[in-house]
């Protein structure tokens, strides 16, 4: 529990330092959870340290209720950016995941 917690505070911080680089179109939040998504799935075939990294830093760091937020904030001013957005946030993440696999 501990190395979770530890992991997830390090995630969290990196996530809410990088977040202030945001601007109208929240690119670094979907190039967060892509990095999260790629970097999880090159260390999803590790058992040691998963829950640290896996669990811990990686679900600190990316962040699926900060994506809500931007995209239902984005649809108030520009509903096609907002569609593009949770297109990108969906598919993107999920290629960087399997391609994070591939890599080992």
């Amino acid at each position: 529990m501990l190395m979770v917690g530890l992991g997830a505070m390090i995630g969290a911080c990196v996530r809410v330092f990088l977040s202030q680089f945001n601007g109208k179109f929240p690119w670094m939040t979907l190039l967060i959870n892509m990095a999260g998504s790629f970097l999880l799935g090159v260390f999803s075939h590790l058992e040691s340290g998963l829950l640290f990294f896996g669990t811990g830093m990686m679900g600190g760091f990316t962040t699926f209720s900060t994506f809500a937020l931007e995209s239902v904030t984005l649809f108030s001013q520009d509903k096609r950016m907002s569609l593009l957005y949770i297109a990108l946030s969906i598919v993107l993440p999920i290629l960087a995941f399997l391609t994070g696999m591939l890599i080992l």
